[in-house]
């Protein structure tokens, strides 16, 4: 039965932690991604061993199959430890009774992965389980043998503990056979045996016999044995084994010892059976210290001993919280975690804002106007300030600046009130200077070309050099030449002859002055624009004229190039390479 909670918090975690780091702290833009890598690898790391541990728990249910309890089983659930080999068959790994399900745990190894086992398997057991010590004295022959066992028995229930995340109750069943003589007296049959019980509470043994009340040992004693010799007997008997509790075994569960945690039994629960004895057993070895006298021997009678079932409704568990309760318990608790970071980061951030802002508005009302400029730019910060207060207002507040610590509500109104309250001076533009007209000469057609030609006359020098003076190139201003004629004749010869005179005086000017190609461009008009009438003479001639202005042009007069004329009303286009 998979359980993927685990992975599902470890991926929560690391997923708000992720966006605690990158929503509400501020630790630069390196850091932040050098811890987030860090911690992606960490996850990763900590998903891996999840999936072996999920891996080695489905092992151990794979090998106890049939061994487990169903889901919802509602008695307790005992994992028996120590010498547990004699209450269960060679093949058998756990008893049922009517009182109680009994789990064979053979080997110290296997506790831990057991109680893992059982707890993924069936949750709702956790608050059932409890750890039976079986121990057998007449089967123990080496001190050192107890000793160590005891202590790798004391490591795996600690272990275990801290796999269940719970204090599991511990308790010790002791097997030992009756005191001769005693026998008839004690036995009823092998499955009905008085049993001594002692709570950790009690200061006397209660002797519990099934379906029986639970009596005090020094009620039942004369009421079974009477004055007799066999009542003096078993009490020297108990009180012996009480005496080699107490001076073997139960110091061997509190032995401070590093990585074994102490085990104080919460109950004890002593059977009078006879059991098969070792040769030179640690019960024999604690007699004949004792008393100097030898023991007999004793053989067990029946195939398995009695399970402690009297004990079982006498237990005293902690309460266990189920796996929702535990997962809701531990999402609420990383969730918390979680918040508290998120209000640390968030004070901060607010805090800087309103440091921040309150020093450009300190130094805004401590600057004067005289000089303007550092003025000027601290106004310019209080915009800005604004600005961007304004912009959360209607996209949303950042999360690093929310959870209800958000300021910047409080202080735009006094930004924008502070920002009315002072204009900079604007200094006085001057006014620019009218642009001048285009400067224009106009040159008569019949003081530089005879009818219908287009070559310049020789009396043309003086009119051209006039003209030449008061045009003065400079960059930035294109000369155009453009030539136009009156109406008499043919509109296109017209048009040809304009631009053929526009083109002469413009080749005279270059031949003539060190004004750069560039400078020019010519146009042709033929009889297009007229300034006069042509219905008369006066009319006609004023019309027949080439004019020669300048014309603001940003590239004009810079370099050696080709110039494209375009045509106007009517006009054609000339092409000419300028050398």
């Amino acid at each position: 039965m998979q359980n993927p909670i685990k992975q599902c918090l470890t991926l929560f975690t690391t997923g708000l932690f992720l966006w605690l780091l990158w929503g509400f702290w501020s630790l630069g833009q390196s850091v932040t991604i050098f811890v987030s890598v860090f911690v992606l690898v960490l996850t990763g790391g900590m998903l891996f061993w999840q999936y072996k541990q999920r891996r080695q728990v489905l092992s151990t249910e794979h090998e106890y199959t049939g061994a487990f309890p169903t889901d919802n089983y509602q008695g307790p659930v005992i994992l028996v430890c120590g010498q547990s080999q004699a209450l269960f068959l060679d093949d058998q790994l756990h008893r049922e009774t009517n009182q109680g399900w009994y789990i064979r745990v053979s080997a110290p190894t296997e506790l831990v992965k057991l109680i893992a086992a059982l707890v993924e398997y069936a949750p709702s057991l956790s608050g059932h389980l409890s750890l039976l010590y079986v121990v057998l004295p007449e089967q123990l022959t080496q001190q050192e043998t107890l000793t160590q066992a005891l202590l790798n028995w004391r490591r795996a229930i600690g272990e275990g503990r801290q796999k269940i995340g719970a204090k599991l109750p511990f308790w010790v069943t002791v097997y030992l056979s009756k005191p001769h003589h005693t026998d008839t007296a004690m036995h009823v049959d092998d499955e009905h045996t008085p049993w001594m019980t002692l709570l950790s509470h009690q200061t006397e043994f209660q002797v519990e016999q099934e379906g029986a009340m639970s009596v005090p040992y020094s009620v039942w004693l004369p009421a079974h044995f009477g004055q007799s010799e066999q009542s003096l007997q078993f009490s020297l008997w108990l009180d012996t084994l009480q005496s080699w509790l107490n001076q073997v075994l139960v110091p061997q569960f509190t032995l401070p010892q590093a990585g074994a945690p102490k085990q104080i039994p919460s109950a004890w629960a002593i059977q009078w059976i006879d059991i098969t004895s070792q040769p030179n057993n640690l019960w024999q070895q604690f007699i004949q210290e004792k008393t100097t006298l030898p023991l007999r021997s004793s053989v067990q009678t029946t195939d398995l001993l009695p399970l402690p079932d009297v004990m079982l409704r006498r237990l005293h568990h902690d309460i266990n919280l189920s796996r929702t309760e535990k997962s809701l318990g531990a999402i609420g608790v990383i969730f918390g975690v979680f918040f508290m970071g998120a209000l640390v980061g968030s004070y901060h951030h607010n805090q800087q804002l309103i440091r921040h802002i309150g020093e450009d508005i300190a130094r805004f009302s401590q600057l004067s106007e005289v000089p303007l400029a550092p003025k000027l730019t601290a106004y310019q910060q209080l915009q800005d300030d604004a600005a961007e207060l304004a912009r959360w207002e209607r996209e949303g507040i950042p999360s690093a600046y929310s959870l209800a610590l958000y300021q910047g509500n409080r202080i735009l109104p006094y930004l924008h009130t502070l920002l009315g309250s002072w204009a900079p001076s604007q200094p006085e533009i001057p006014p620019e200077a009218p642009t001048a007209p285009p400067q224009i000469v106009t040159l008569d057609s019949l003081s530089l070309f005879d009818v219908g030609q287009y070559t310049l006359k020789t009396g043309a020098t003086k009119v051209l050099v006039d003209a030449l003076l008061n045009i003065k190139a400079k960059p930035g201003w294109l000369i155009m030449v453009s030539g136009y004629t009156d109406n008499t004749g043919n509109p296109e010869q017209n048009q040809k002859l304009s631009l053929k005179r526009a083109e002469s005086v413009r080749d005279w000017m270059i031949q003539t002055s060190d004004i750069s190609p560039t400078c020019f461009a010519v146009q042709g008009y033929g009889q297009n624009n007229p300034v006069a009438d042509n219905n008369t003479a006066d009319g006609r001639a004023r019309n027949r004229r080439v004019e020669i202005r300048l014309i603001p042009q940003a590239e004009a007069c810079q370099i050696l190039g080709v110039n494209t004329v375009p045509s106007m009303d009517g006009g054609t286009h000339s092409t000419r390479k300028e050398k």
